[in-house]
């Protein structure tokens, strides 16, 4: 099944929005112990690319667990998907709309556009 990338939209708007809502209630999120050492190796790192591909293949898994998150362009076989367009279409946007960064640097003059990143 093609992902729907409008439905990718909401289904990121609404885990976002959870997550805020984690967070300013100060609730940590249960993790394995071996997804936390991973996620902090991924954000060490100075490219960005690295965790936008990470959003990208949960949204798409999150869709579709038929989809093969190591195939993400179309005409590598039934199970691949189209990664590219993911990235520019939802990931992205999603990214720079909510003024979020990816990275261990906060720019802080974006502090009044989007308080929780300067908390």
């Amino acid at each position: 099944m093609p992902i729907n990338y409008a439905e990718a939209k909401e289904l990121l708007a609404a885990g976002f929005e959870r997550a805020e809502r984690h967070l300013i209630d100060g609730a940590v999120p249960e993790a394995a112990a071996s997804i936390v050492a991973n996620c902090d190796v991924i954000f060490q790192s100075s490219t960005q690319a690295y965790r936008e591909a990470l959003l990208g293949c949960a949204i798409a898994r999150i869709q579709d667990r038929d989809i093969n998150i190591r195939l993400p362009y179309v005409n590598q076989g039934t199970d691949a998907f189209n990664g590219r367009t993911l990235d520019t279409a939802v990931i992205n946007p999603f990214l720079q709309e909510g003024i979020i960064y990816l990275t261990s640097q906060t720019n802080l003059q974006d502090c009044d556009a989007s308080p929780l990143l300067c908390s």
